[in-house]
């Protein structure tokens, strides 16, 4: 009997033991589960806010090309404000130059008049009428009187007007002057601030070409745009009726020779394939862009790794798109005929020097523009 109480007892004990244990291990898988949860919201919270903060590399380069346009319209700013400036002070300095010229005239005239009087003595005006021997004589000397007071107040006026003139000129010359060196010391920054922001712009583009990391970066980034270029035009096109005013004989968009063909291509420094979905043309900043052919603006604004682009649908299925302008000329909704001005030459988004990319789109996937062009 006692041996069953004790081995009861055992019993007991063991299932006591086994029932804080499994309590002891639930609280701890409960709280390593906690935990596991804690450092995946921690690091859902950190890749969030990393996601906000991280700037891709088409990021960068849009809020660098940003400034350097702001820049570049300021530095527009203020020359045009130096030329108006320069001019008026050329204006004023001629003014100068006339007064000057007819002051000294005058003043000759006006310093011989006071010779004249000094040398032959003040000659009484009363004394002068006095002595008319009748009064048609009186009536002329009064004439002549009256002219020679009216010829001296008006030469005095006119010497009194030309000095104030010329001390007028010359405070405007000197404020001008005072403007001057404003204005070429706020070019001077302006052209500073651009050179920084171009350097910029080439680090980055630098580490983008050097960087095995960057640059793949960049061309996932492209690949990712070259889809939602895709999907833009396809959603642009689905709905439309037959109506276009597209040729289907395009016209070359640059007269530049093709500095990059259409297809994949080998990368300069990590040998690994890249496709290139158009066909880069060569043109220096500002040249003109023109359409292909005739059609509607969809897309006309920044476009990640493209820049500054515009795409054109010609209708039938066909786009063409426009990439790395320095300005966009025609915005979306505009139709364009073929040949009109609608970009400028630039370098903007993933491009180490001014030229155009171009791409020929069916149905939004790309193929060689050369099928189209003469």
């Amino acid at each position: 009997m006692h041996r069953v109480k004790r081995i009861a007892a055992i019993v007991m004990t063991v299932i006591m033991l086994a029932a804080a244990a499994g309590t002891v291990m639930a609280n701890n898988l409960n709280d390593q589960l906690e935990s596991v949860q804690k450092r995946m919201q921690d690091q859902q919270s950190r890749a969030s806010q990393a996601q906000k903060q991280v700037n891709s590399v088409s990021g960068q380069l849009k809020k660098i090309q940003g400034d350097l346009d702001g820049a570049t319209a300021e530095y527009s700013t203020i020359q045009s404000k130096l030329t108006y400036t320069e001019e008026k002070i050329e204006q004023n300095t001629e003014i100068l130059a006339k007064a000057e010229t007819n002051l000294t005239e005058r003043s000759k005239v006006l310093n011989k008049r006071m010779r004249d009087i000094y040398q032959n003595g003040q000659v009484s005006y009363l004394d002068v009428l006095l002595g008319a021997s009748d009064f048609t004589d009186f009536t002329t000397r009064m004439d002549i009187l009256k002219r020679v007071v009216n010829q001296d107040i008006t030469l005095i006026t006119k010497v009194k007007a030309e000095r104030e003139l010329i001390l007028q000129k010359k405070a405007e010359l000197e404020r001008d002057r005072a403007a001057i060196e404003q204005l070429h010391a706020a070019a001077n920054e302006k052209r500073l601030a651009i050179a920084a922001r171009k350097n910029e712009r080439e680090a980055v583009l630098a580490s983008a070409v050097n960087e095995r990391d960057t640059a793949e970066q960049a061309y996932q980034e492209l690949l990712e745009t070259s889809r939602q270029i895709e999907q833009l035009i396809r959603n642009s096109q689905s709905g439309k009726g037959g109506s276009t005013s597209g040729t289907g004989i395009m016209a070359w968009p640059a007269a530049g020779p093709i500095t990059s063909p259409f297809g994949w291509r080998t990368h300069p420094i990590f040998g690994t394939q890249r496709f290139h979905s158009g066909i880069d043309i060569g043109a220096d900043y500002g040249d003109i862009v023109s359409a292909a052919d005739g059609g509607v603006v969809i897309y006309s604004d920044w476009m990640g790794g493209y820049g500054k682009a515009i795409i054109i649908d010609h209708g039938g299925g066909i786009s063409t798109l426009y990439a790395h302008n320095s300005e966009l000329l025609v915005g979306e909704g505009e139709r364009v005929r073929k040949g009109q001005a609608i970009t400028r030459a630039g370098s903007t988004g993933y491009s180490t020097g001014p030229h155009l990319h171009f791409e020929v789109r069916e149905n939004g996937s790309p193929v060689s523009p050369m099928g189209y062009l003469p």
